[in-house]
């Protein structure tokens, strides 16, 4: 929709919420019948041309989901390739990362047939028509008689020259990129023959978060994602403070009151950082159609005043909220911002937030009953660490953290914090992790259920910008113990992440995060008596 009326009618493009949007498209039947027809024209044939690719047996791989002609095109090129023939097709570079071509590729992977995959990034331009950020690459494949012992992979190249630089290629088998993507077989986005051995090696010592090809045991944290408002097509649900008001609804803190119903804000991914369910207030600037919501970031005397809390553009009912939760939810919900770049400091942002309506840029995590509130804390940490970030770096294809990446990334199991905390033999590494994770994460008022249920006292700690920094740093240190990770190999994982070294907070002067994580990890390495050079 916004699309299609942004030339032609861009008051219709500019629309806050999607329930405007139809709206005003519905009044174009009278006030502009051509435009509507148009659009209605438009509409359909694009839905045709949808069915018929999923009906028309053609494209059994490509043909489902969010299609998108490109992969049509890769999938009818194999189609009509003979066996004993080679095809190469220039395609963007998401045939071989994306969710909705998974099928393509993994059938490429499994059937042993893909003989390359060199990506490029348009920065040249090779093509100067086309965004200088957009990526796309050359695959190479076979029919089916001529197999391929192992695939040739090249990322990041710019110009063809570039391929005769024998330190870019890696090879990956199909055996390493079952190990890396169990689920989809889709490819990582490496750099070098370092990184591919470094992510091999997580990838051997610790499992991915949902392993989808186990018929039992594959989800042992009981997780299921939702996404709980769509901002387009739940618009509807939405009301504004403005609304609200006319409506003679009271404000009380957080929510919003008339009689017995309540409504409850409605969280935005932008409205929260790692650890940090109170980062910004939402405005809303008219004149940026595409990203309308903007954030207003809360000042550090906002964040020690244990009484603030944000505010959302829009409120939802109670009752929606909770019939679409599904469960009881004890204090909180763990949450992670899907819109993000590989590029950014921090790829993976995930944290608790109050309970509440979320929109679909924040999807939840739900865990089975069982998982207490201290043990959904150590996976919030496990998310948060760097080491766990170096290796969705090398996952993320464009601006979506989707499921089946998170899925596929290397998470520890509930079962391995009831041991022993390696460098302090007194606590479980649970409690070591939760403690922290808690004093970051209860910082006001309405964390105090969580705090409750996780028997956290005092139930508000004090934020506290030295304190968060060292927390911070203390769970990076010690999660690269955990992963195994030699200190040479900290130090070149720290190198990779672009502005960490000035990532501050203010909070010790003279010393960056880089130089904060090297002394927690050697100050844990001292304490932890069985690690043995490669791993505890």
């Amino acid at each position: 929709e916004r699309e299609f009326f942004d030339a032609v009618m861009p008051e219709i493009a500019a629309s806050v919420s999607a329930a405007t949007r139809r709206r005003l498209i519905a009044k174009l039947q009278e006030s502009h019948p051509e435009l509507h027809a148009h659009y209605l024209k438009a509409k359909s044939l694009a839905s045709d041309t949808i069915a018929h690719i999923r009906t028309c047996g053609r494209y059994l791989l490509t043909g489902r989901g969010d299609v998108n002609t490109y992969s049509v095109f890769a999938e009818l090129s194999r189609n009509i390739l003979r066996s004993t023939g080679r095809a190469g097709v220039l395609v963007p570079s998401g045939i071989g990362t994306e969710h909705t071509t998974r099928g393509f590729f993994t059938a490429l992977v499994d059937d042993g047939v893909l003989e390359g995959f060199y990506d490029f990034e348009n920065m040249a331009p090779v093509f100067r028509d086309v965004h200088r950020s957009y990526k796309f690459c050359i695959l190479l494949f076979n029919g089916r008689a001529l197999r391929a012992e192992a695939t040739d992979f090249v990322f990041f190249a710019h110009t063809m020259e570039e391929l005769r630089e024998r330190h870019r290629h890696i090879t990956l088998s199909t055996a390493d990129l079952k190990l890396l993507n169990p689920n989809t077989h889709t490819c990582p986005i490496l750099r070098s023959t370092r990184e591919a051995e470094l992510v091999r090696a997580v990838y051997r010592r610790v499992p991915v978060l949902i392993d989808r090809t186990r018929k039992k045991g594959g989800n042992p944290w009981g997780i299921r994602f939702l996404r709980m408002f769509d901002q387009t097509n739940d618009a509807e649900h939405f009301r504004s403070a403005e609304q609200l008001k006319a409506a003679q609804y009271r404000p009380t803190g957080t929510v919003w009151k008339k009689g017995r119903e309540l409504l409850l804000p409605l969280y935005e991914s932008k409205m929260f950082r790692s650890y940090d369910h109170r980062y910004g207030s939402v405005y809303v600037k008219d004149q940026n159609w595409m990203n309308q919501g903007q954030t207003v970031e809360a000042t550090a005397v906002d964040h020690q005043n244990p009484e603030f809390f944000v505010a959302p553009r829009w409120w939802v009912s109670e009752a929606e909220v909770i019939r679409r939760a599904g469960i009881p939810v004890a204090g909180a919900f763990p949450a992670f911002r899907n819109v993000t770049r590989a590029t950014d400091t921090r790829t993976v942002i995930a944290s608790f937030i109050p309970f509440a309506g979320v929109a679909n840029s924040a999807p939840l995590i739900l865990f089975k009953p069982e998982v207490s509130s201290r043990r959904q804390c150590c996976l919030l940490a496990n998310l948060n660490v760097l080491p766990l970030d170096y290796v969705a770096k090398r996952k993320i294809p464009n601006v979506n953290l989707n499921f089946f990446i998170v899925e596929q990334l290397p998470i520890f199991s509930p079962d391995f914090y009831s041991q022993r905390c390696p460098w302090d033999s007194r606590r479980t590494l649970e409690r070591w992790v939760s403690d922290r994770v808690l004093k970051l994460t209860c910082t006001s008022h309405d964390m105090r259920p969580l705090a409750e249920a996780a028997g956290f006292k005092p139930l508000v700690h004090k934020w506290n910008a030295t304190e968060r920094a060292d927390l911070t740093a203390e769970l990076d240190a010690g999660y690269f113990l955990l992963y195994g990770i030699k200190r040479d190999d900290v130090e070149y994982i720290l190198s990779t992440f672009a502005g960490l070294a000035r990532e501050s907070d203010g909070a010790l002067p003279g010393a960056d995060t880089t130089t904060r994580i090297l002394r927690h990890y050697d100050a844990l390495l001292a304490k932890s008596g069985a690690y043995s050079g490669d791993t505890i």
